[in-house]
């Protein structure tokens, strides 16, 4: 045999070997889309239809229909707590609105739920109009669907709520050389401390420095700018929508500020004492702040608090496990946690169980805050927890998403008998569909949050404040469920204290127009 012979040999082995691979290859590939065919994932139906049962479901009247749909794609999720696969198809949707509907209503299915429905942010549906939407308006939707796998290889529809990374909060300031010498004696009488009292005493001066430093902050404010706005705590509702405000009032010539705070009870103490212009506060404890009753006991009334507005509802939720008591009689002598101690939480959920005729002492109480109480309900270390918190709460949506909790509602008599006999709390429905797996109302009461003021405030200030507040700001865009639900179609309601001649200048302004068919703030 030749040269020439063994060549073409060669290359014929070659090819041979060449197509037998491709052939090996696509054979597999056959071999593994048959193995895995039911388990492909779900097509652009599926999900249509996944979408489509929830809207059934979370408005027994129906409100959206779907325009559109396009699936977009898909990704694999961390298993489930079980161990199943998981994964999330996305899609872009565009859903008409059959009837009118005011998603900013306190008995309204809100932006943050709907999102939360839809596997959306509240950034990722576009068109929800604050003042109310019509029928025939369309929303443009950027959502998903999660997906898990059944024993049988099926992709079964689940419910999930994506962890909310936390927002880091910088604060800088140029110590000058006069400053440094006050702050130089207070860092020896730190480092030189005796050992035995080293804890306490670096303590002591850790707290009064950070009161100090408030104190700067605050008196800066007044100094040098024009409106100083008492918040909450970093991060929190009460921050974000603070935020939000001082954010378009800057952008409009109203210079202001924001000041991180521990909630409302110091809010209405800071604005009592001219600290701050206004603040955001639970109206309950604006209601004793004005009295001088609670914690402002000792301080005496303060007949100067003026309401500018009702901003949007902070509804009463009692939280048990899906396998847990429901109603609250079944409450009585089981480990339910209150609320903090100080905490507003704490006594609206005793005035709650005085309504059924439960003390204090008829149950295993505790104290803990809202975090920790779901962890510890979770933990099977209590039965039930209160909160008094915005709906949807991010960390309750998680859990209701696990199928680990479910809300108790109260009866049209206990929120006949605790409506009439509080100013502060007003009846609250929390639709179906607020939280993940929610298929009916849940009936409650709640408060109100407030923004509050002095009697002093010029009535140009409140009024270009107030058009800020309830026409110029785009919460959802700002990422504030509760800023999505404010209206001056609620901003009387929850009011406990006198509303300042120009707030009420103004809401009668736009009540007038629209009665007229004008065109007014929301």
């Amino acid at each position: 045999m030749n040269s020439r012979n063994v060549s073409f040999m060669a290359m014929g082995w070659a090819k041979s070997t060449q197509c037998w691979s491709r052939y090996c290859l696509v054979w597999m590939c056959l071999v593994l889309m048959f193995l895995s065919g039911c388990s492909r994932a779900p097509d652009e139906t599926v999900v249509q239809d996944v979408v489509s049962d929830r809207l059934q479901a979370a408005f027994a009247d129906p409100l959206l229909e779907i325009s559109s749909l396009r699936r977009l794609g898909h990704a694999p999720l961390s298993a489930a707590n079980d161990g199943a696969p998981r994964l999330i198809v996305y899609y872009n949707a565009r859903l008409t609105l059959v009837r009118d509907y005011a998603f900013s209503a306190w008995d309204a299915l809100n932006p943050a739920a709907l999102a939360n429905l839809l596997g959306a942010t509240e950034a990722g549906i576009v068109g929800v109009q604050s003042a109310g939407n019509l029928a025939g308006d369309e929303l443009l939707v950027r959502g998903s669907v999660t997906f898990r796998q059944d024993e049988a290889a099926n992709w079964v529809p689940t419910l999930f709520v994506p962890p909310q990374a936390s927002a880091a909060v910088a604060n800088t300031d140029q110590a000058s050389s006069t400053a440094r010498m006050l702050i130089e004696p207070i860092m020896s009488r730190f480092a030189s401390v005796p050992l035995s009292q080293a804890a306490a005493s670096r303590a002591i001066i850790a707290e009064e420095l950070e009161e100090a430093v408030r104190q700067i902050d605050l008196r800066l404010d007044n100094l040098q700018r024009a409106l100083v706005l008492a918040s909450g705590p970093a991060g929190g509702e009460y921050d974000l929508v603070a935020r939000a405000i001082v954010g378009l009032s800057n952008s409009v010539g109203l210079t202001a500020s924001a000041t991180i705070t521990q909630g409302s009870v110091q809010n209405a103490q800071l604005v009592r004492d001219r600290s701050a212009s206004v603040g955001l506060v639970q109206n309950d404890v604006a209601l004793m702040a004005y009295q001088g009753t609670g914690p402002f006991a000792s301080h005496g009334p303060a007949p100067s608090l003026r309401v500018l507005g009702s901003l949007f509802p902070e509804p009463v939720q009692i939280v048990v496990r899906a396998d847990g008591p429901t109603s609250v009689q079944q409450l009585r002598g089981l480990r339910v946690d209150l609320g903090m101690e100080a905490s507003g939480s704490r006594g609206i959920a005793l005035r709650v169980l005085n309504a059924y005729g439960i003390g204090e002492s008829d149950i295993q109480s505790s104290d803990r805050g809202s975090l920790e109480a779901a962890q510890a309900l979770v933990s099977g270390e209590i039965d039930a927890f209160f909160t008094v918190i915005n709906a949807p709460a991010r960390h309750l949506q998680r859990l209701a998403a696990e199928d680990a909790i479910r809300m108790i509602p109260l009866t049209p008599q206990a929120i006949t008998a605790l409506t009439r006999g509080d100013q502060a709390l007003v009846p609250i429905t929390l639709p179906a569909g607020t939280y993940p797996g929610q298929d009916a109302t849940v009936p409650t009461v709640g408060v109100a949050a407030l923004l509050v003021g002095n009697a002093t405030m010029p009535d140009a200030q409140v009024r270009s404040l107030l058009q800020g507040v309830y026409s110029g700001v785009d919460f959802v865009a700002a990422g504030s469920a509760a800023g999505a639900m404010i209206s001056t179609r609620q901003a009387r309601t929850g009011v406990t204290i006198p509303m300042h001649p120009g707030a009420a200048a103004y809401f009668e302004e736009q009540k007038a127009a629209r009665a007229d068919g004008a065109h007014p703030a929301p």
